[in-house]
């Protein structure tokens, strides 16, 4: 960074008004005052008042993400790899291109990342694991293309990895794509990349990393992964898309699109008999649309049951779809207010496995499971939510209670940090519940260090002198009574 700097010094020097000079410069003064938390093969870099608790979780899954990532693709990207998070979208746009304005959540340069930091957008409008996965895939696939795979391709594979993460991450299904490929509005292979570089309509970005995403994973069914990392290897070897589709899939371009379109018809054969084509303008319609539409209608007018049975039947037609209005969603606000609390919380959950930004019905289900004493389930709803907006401390704490309850320790002195780094009301009663939950864990040492450090802050403080008194009963590490 420091030879880089040097270089846009020597530069701004020459020309002081040109904008990306500026910017940049201005970027790495902020970027100083970052702080940087390492992991066996990663380094996160973010704004020093949040490194702490986003690296929490992060850490974890990078290096998760690693491990699964190199087994699929059968090569080990040189460590570390750098993840930069910024606060601030303009911040992560000139980083990236050196102005402000780009629309994407994260970059891949090879093995430095930047992305948004989940503080950086609305709670609820992306999930912050979801991009840190997608952009380390992208680490894999340059790495072993040397930087040749064309970015249909390399998009499709971070998408379907995504998939492949947790359950409900990564793209849908929606009836306007499926509408277009009912209309072949959708892109030919041969022409994928223009949706990601000129596309012809404001949908297409979007369409077109569902449809790689989806290409790839008929590759992989059909071919093995094996096929997956040839392709790749093929690009490292200069070989450009028809060569690679002639050797590795015994296909022509013309070829795969027609397996590719008779996959696609058996993969969304229920959907895709519920939507029309798309007519020119406007939403998708047909069946599935025009139920939604009566369920409401239904609602309003308190017919509940044929409404539940309306949502069931949509729903059926069309399982994977995770819109605002989607089917799951509806009958669970309609089953919560009819006092089925038990089945709301189930419809809600099969949203929410849809659904990677889903926050307030997360956080619905949530409060809905500890209701029913579901303990399980309210955790899984509450670390969900931890991928969409982790700053709550209040959420932290309730989900460091819940895991307590269960007598899992270890994730709830996670938790404890985690409401302490997030910026909790009353710091000395959070260290206190830390110091209480890495004693739980069997960590007396550390619950000690803590502890004093609360008494230090704080002297009279009751339940911290009690703790102590309680540490310095057990016996020191290491030794028997």
């Amino acid at each position: 960074i420091e030879e880089g700097r040097a270089h846009l010094e020597r530069a701004f020097a020459r020309d002081p008004y040109h904008i990306w000079y500026k910017n940049t410069l201005d970027l790495l003064d902020q970027l100083k005052t970052f702080r940087t938390v390492s992991t066996p093969r990663f380094q996160i870099v973010a704004p020093a008042a949040e490194v702490d608790l986003l690296a929490l979780y992060l850490g974890p899954l990078l290096e998760e993400a690693y491990d699964s990532l190199a087994a699929r693709y059968e090569y080990r990207p040189p460590p570390p790899v750098r993840i930069e998070l910024y606060r601030r979208h303009a911040d992560f746009s000139v980083r990236t291109v050196g102005l402000a304005g780009l629309g994407a959540l994260g970059v891949s340069f090879g093995t430095v990342l930047v992305m948004d930091a989940p503080s950086a957008r609305d709670p609820g409008s992306f999930n912050w694991g979801t991009t840190a996965w997608h952009e380390l895939a992208h680490t894999f696939t340059l790495g072993l293309s040397a930087h040749r795979v064309p970015r249909w391709f390399s998009e499709g594979l971070s998408v379907l990895e995504e998939r492949r993460a947790r359950r409900g991450w990564g793209a849908d299904p929606t009836p306007e794509f499926l509408a277009f490929f009912k209309a072949q509005r959708l892109l030919p292979v041969s022409r994928l990349n223009d949706g990601f570089v000129r596309p012809s309509h404001p949908a297409e970005i979007e369409f077109s990393y569902y449809q790689a995403s989806l290409l790839c994973e008929m590759i992989e069914q059909q071919w093995g992964r094996g096929a997956l990392v040839a392709m790749l290897k093929a690009y490292r070897d200069g070989q450009d898309t028809p060569e690679i589709f002639a050797a590795v899939l015994k296909l022509t371009p013309n070829g795969l699109v027609e397996r590719f379109e008779s996959w696609l018809r058996a993969r969304f054969v229920g959907p895709l008999g519920a939507i029309a084509p798309w007519s020119g303008r406007g939403p998708a319609t047909g069946e599935f649309r025009d139920l939604l539409r009566s369920a409401r209608t239904m609602v309003a007018a308190g017919r509940t049951e044929e409404a539940r049975r309306v949502l069931e039947r949509a729903e059926a037609l069309f399982p994977e779809y995770a819109g605002p209005d989607a089917p799951a969603l509806g009958l669970g606000h309609l089953l919560k207010e009819r006092g089925d609390i038990r089945g709301a919380a189930t419809a809600l959950a099969r949203h929410n496995g849809r659904d990677e930004t889903a926050l307030d019905s997360n956080t619905e289900e949530a409060a809905l499971r500890e209701q029913t004493g579901d303990l399980p389930g309210a955790v899984a709803a509450l670390e969900r939510l931890i991928w969409i907006s982790p700053y709550d401390p209040a959420m932290h704490t309730r989900l460091a209670d819940l895991l307590d309850r269960r007598g899992d320790f270890p994730r709830a002195v996670r938790e404890r940090r985690a409401a302490l780094a997030a910026g909790p009301p009353d710091r000395l009663e959070a260290r206190y519940q830390l110091a209480r939950a890495l004693l739980q864990a069997g960590d007396a040492a550390s619950a000690r260090r803590e502890i004093l450090g609360v008494l230090e802050a704080a002297p009279g403080f009751e339940k911290a002198q009690t703790l102590l008194l309680e540490l310095r009963k057990k016996p020191p590490e290491g030794r028997t009574p």
